[in-house]
């Protein structure tokens, strides 16, 4: 492992900890633990059913983007890669990614850079629907976020000019570095390491495409999974509020907000969201009115349940994986009965 990537990780489980820290550092332990005592563990698992159910869309999804490529899993081999990428990301961030397409590859022996550029399509797209939907969230509940937000963007207003610059200079840097290996691309052909380079990058490119050669039964169906996967979302946050009194009262439209302020936590590099979800989710539910008790409770239920939830289904997922022998047949189908 490179020098790079240990520095990486470490800064994400120190960011992880000073978050958790600053969260916890003025409460009284004993208090937040008090708000357990009459907690509602029906709720509990409902929420963590809905997000199983979920990740088992998300799957389905996954495996939809492969069908125009003439690859098929079914939806359990689906599922359990889809949990072992979770897991994943709770052990070393972003690493889950990976861990999921390699899982999937063993268990079907569809080719790993070809579901890893399924994922990537997959999280673009997602992507520009968070960015849509925390859109929403945010200027319809501009009055209440402001406060919580923008004094984080105008305190600092020169560092983030300073980023500004260096990104530009590293944009300027790359698109001179392209223009050369464009040049010497006849020369790069000939060398071993840059075919195999350039055939997983084609192995990705496929992966991506496979989202814009569904058919169009095949693309309503896309559409419904992404649409139902944000919904069990909202519901798994939701229900969760009414597992403790204190925050029993809140109104979909502070699910909605939670939703997606916790989402904001999960998108930074720490590992599973650890401290960043806490921090999101417990400012979110003070600028509501939640006593500052409940909403770091609320934030480690929802946060821990969920954790443990993953590593469970995605350890003994990724223990099915490793000791499957023979892993099953890809299903070839044939271009015109996709």
């Amino acid at each position: 492992m490179k020098l790079q990537e240990i520095l990486k990780y470490i800064f994400s489980f120190v960011l992880a900890g000073l978050l958790l820290w600053y969260v916890l550092k003025e409460q009284n332990i004993q208090e937040v633990a008090t708000t357990f005592e009459d907690l509602n563990w029906g709720i509990v698992f409902s929420s963590i059913f809905i997000s199983l159910v979920s990740h088992y869309i998300r799957g389905l999804r996954w495996g939809l983007m492969l069908k125009p490529l003439n690859y098929k899993a079914s939806g359990t081999n689906l599922f359990m890669a889809t949990m072992t990428g979770y897991a994943g990301n709770v052990i070393i961030p972003r690493f889950g990614e990976f861990f999921r397409c390699g899982i999937l590859q063993k268990l079907t022996k569809i080719p790993a850079k070809t579901s890893f550029g399924a994922v990537v399509a997959e999280r673009a797209i997602d992507l520009v629907i968070f960015i849509l939907l925390f859109s929403i969230a945010f200027f319809s509940q501009f009055e209440k976020l402001q406060d919580m937000i923008m004094p984080h963007f105008t305190s600092n207003e020169e560092a983030l000019k300073g980023k500004l610059y260096i990104l530009i200079i590293i944009g300027i840097v790359g698109l001179m570095v392209l223009g050369v290996l464009f040049k010497i691309r006849k020369r790069l052909f000939k060398t071993p390491l840059f075919r195999k380079l350039y055939s997983f990058i084609h192995g990705i490119l496929e992966g991506m495409a496979g989202v814009f050669k569904l058919r169009s039964k095949d693309l309503a169906t896309y559409f419904l999974y992404t649409v139902l996967i944000w919904i069990t979302y909202f519901y798994m946050c939701y229900v969760l509020f009414f597992a403790i009194e204190g925050t029993s009262s809140l109104s979909p439209m502070v699910g909605f907000v939670m939703m997606m302020m916790g989402g904001l936590g999960m998108v930074l590099p720490t590992p599973g969201g650890t401290g960043s979800y806490h921090f999101f989710a417990t400012q979110t539910l003070l600028i509501y009115g939640v006593a500052e008790t409940n909403a770091i409770a609320f934030a480690l239920l929802m946060h821990t349940s969920q954790t443990i939830s993953v590593l469970t289904i995605g350890g003994i997922s990724t223990l099915v994986a490793n000791l499957k022998k023979t892993p099953e047949s890809i299903e070839q189908t044939e271009k015109n009965g996709i």
